[in-house]
């Protein structure tokens, strides 16, 4: 394989992952974090989606671009052959010794612990709007969960990193097929909120 054909695959397969990882880590687009948003008590609804595009950043820009100069002021030697948290958590090793290993260890349980309880409650609604909200459905949802739970941490994790992408990829399908059609009202509903803002600017400007 020559130079011609190796660029541009190996540059396709950055944007894959890439597309992969960044989907999977803030999910934007996928239609799981309206679940939350849409509880929130607002006064308009662009306050709540500007703060959803914001935790996108903070998430996307600033978490993950942490993770990685972590990983890459790490010797090459000491992580070499390795993959996922094994290889963070040498990195952590070599810049902050045990407390390192153990600060990401707690922080990842408490992750996972949190996102698993954030997504039993995203689905419940949905559940009950499928099947109804009744004792049995609501019952069989939450053992199901448990169940790929505890297959979830038994399998090997390349595995569940491809189920999650399909997971992830078929919801975004699905969420971008709703969200297009009803993107006019989006922007309408920021121009709106800009409007107010302005107009609340300038009677500020004016009273002083």
């Amino acid at each position: 394989m020559g130079p011609a054909r190796r660029w541009p695959g190996g540059f396709g397969a950055v944007i894959m992952n890439g597309a992969k990882r960044g989907l999977f880590s803030n999910e934007a687009g996928s239609g799981s974090a309206p679940c939350a948003a849409a509880a929130a008590d607002i006064s308009h609804p662009a306050k709540e989606g500007l703060l959803q595009a914001f935790g996108v950043f903070i998430d996307t820009i600033v978490i993950c671009t942490c993770s990685a100069m972590i990983i890459l002021l790490t010797p090459p030697g000491l992580t070499e052959g390795l993959l996922g948290m094994e290889l963070l958590q040498a990195a952590m090793d070599y810049h902050l010794g045990t407390f390192g290993v153990v600060f990401i260890a707690l922080i990842l349980w408490l992750f996972s612990f949190s996102t698993f309880i954030g997504i039993l409650f995203y689905a419940r609604p949905n559940i009950a709007y499928l099947f109804g909200d009744n004792w049995l459905s609501q019952t069989l949802y939450k053992l199901l969960a448990l169940v790929m739970l505890f297959v979830g941490g038994l399998a090997a994790y390349t595995f569940v990193w491809d189920l999650g992408d399909v997971g992830i990829g078929l919801m975004t399908i699905f969420n971008m097929a709703a969200l297009i059609p009803l993107s006019r009202q989006a922007i309408d509903s920021l121009k709106d909120y800009e409007g107010q803002r302005s107009k609340r600017c300038h009677a500020s400007r004016g009273s002083l």
